[in-house]
């Protein structure tokens, strides 16, 4: 098992979305042509078995810019959208499952940061058309969209326009990660991450649920599945609106409930100083499990949590550090022994008899995975697991009310944030 730290130098993305209601005719044809360009693009591609915008570029781009008159700049936007599109599809070939020939449905434009102009104080935005033409809309900005759009570090990425709403991204270098004095170790579980924190020589469980995401998730399954019985028999496509809408509140109220959780972990990090040790987790295959895990494991929100966590260390120079997970919930931290049977909800070890909790216990052989591997950390850090027997796991938002407050609900209610139990209790 290896463990290593991300890109130190990168740079970091920020998306910010305005629900823009228009109805410019001239918007529309820009949209409907781009969409034009992305399509035969893809014919061409395909015809000619292109896989670099490059080459791509040096086979088409006369040819479509004298056919379709719009701003020269958006023809090598389609391009990469098209080879995006491609790239799914040959994917999907080459694992042997069937594709046919991909075409772009959806009214959009990708623009890059040098096809439009905003003022980043009054949100006007101009989106040029074709020639000296151009369309002007005022975007609506909120307090959080002027705390990024004055922030002078923050420059302009690629636009992205469709039926309602634009999408502005903004880019800028991330600090360099810090030289860690501690470390927050994390094994990735369903209702939370657990592990443990350490710094010098001094350590402590630690436990960040994910404010009941399970529930959530299973309160909208069983919402969806009664709109497919009541309404797939009379009309589809009335059912498919109901679904979708379904589907993107509970990716909304989810994603809510992850980015507290992944700042609220960032903040304690950085007040601490600390490194962050996650799992470089992947699922393949089936595996011999049954249709209800595996709907179980297709909503486990693991990849969308350590998205956010690496996203938000990355702007605050936090350093991550990826390991190889296998085994962690099956070895002993003392003593090395692993076990080959099932393990329960506690881990017990055969050889020296050391007890802990099997989540807590992947946190202890995460962490000590990353030590071995990270010189930096081995000097800073020095992990003794047989003093953390008896020690009593701390809920992360209980760490960060001794520092900070309490957190509130956005309706003003106090949450009532504890350690949640494990999916095997």
């Amino acid at each position: 098992m290896s463990a290593s730290y991300l890109a130190e130098s990168v740079l970091t993305h920020r998306a910010l979305v305005f629900p823009v209601p228009w109805d410019d005719p001239h918007l529309r044809w820009l949209l409907a042509e781009f969409r034009l360009l992305v399509n035969e693009s893809i014919r061409i591609a395909l015809k000619e078995d292109i896989r670099s915008r490059a080459r791509l570029t040096r086979a088409a781009y006369k040819d479509l810019g004298a056919r379709h008159a719009v701003y020269k700049q958006y023809i090598p936007s389609a391009f990469e959208v098209a080879l995006a599109v491609l790239k799914a599809h040959r994917r999907r070939v080459r694992k042997g499952k069937r594709s046919s020939i991909p075409f772009l449905r959806r009214l959009m434009l990708k623009a890059e940061n040098q096809s439009y102009w905003l003022d980043r104080e009054t949100g006007r935005i101009r989106i040029p058309i074709r020639g000296t033409e151009g369309v002007q809309l005022h975007l609506p900005l909120a307090e959080w969209h002027r705390s990024i759009l004055g922030d002078p570090s923050w420059g302009l990425g690629s636009l992205t326009v469709v039926s309602g709403k634009i999408i502005v991204v903004l880019r800028k270098e991330a600090p360099k990660p810090y030289e860690p004095r501690g470390t927050i170790a994390l094994d990735t579980n369903e209702d939370s991450l657990d592990g443990v924190q350490s710094s010098g020589d001094s350590a402590g469980l630690l436990r960040v649920p994910f404010e009941g995401v399970r529930r959530i998730q299973e309160i909208h399954y069983r919402r969806r599945r009664k709109i497919a019985r009541k309404k797939a028999a009379h009309d589809r496509r009335v059912a498919r609106r109901l679904l979708n809408r379904e589907g993107r509140r509970e990716r909304h109220r989810v994603r809510h409930r992850l980015h507290r959780v992944s700042k609220g972990l960032v903040r304690l990090a950085t007040e601490a100083q600390a490194a962050i040790v996650l799992e470089d987790l992947t699922l393949h295959g089936a595996g011999g499990r049954s249709r209800r895990m595996n709907r179980r494991l297709s909503s486990w929100p693991r990849r969308e949590i350590h998205r956010q966590i690496e996203y938000k260390a990355a702007l605050e120079g936090v350093p991550i550090i990826k390991v190889n997970p296998a085994w962690t919930s099956k070895t002993c931290p003392v003593c090395g022994a692993r076990r080959r049977d099932r393990v329960g909800k506690v881990f017990v070890c055969l050889m020296c008899d050391w007890e802990m909790d099997r989540q807590i216990n992947a946190g202890m052989n995460i962490l000590k995975t990353a030590l071995a591997s990270n010189e930096a950390l081995a000097r800073a850090v020095r992990f003794q697991p047989g003093a953390l027997r008896d020690d009593v796991v701390s809920p992360l938002y209980d760490l960060l009310r001794e520092g900070g407050g309490a957190r509130e609900e956005p309706s003003g209610v106090e949450s009532q944030i504890g350690v949640i139990p494990s999916p095997d209790s």
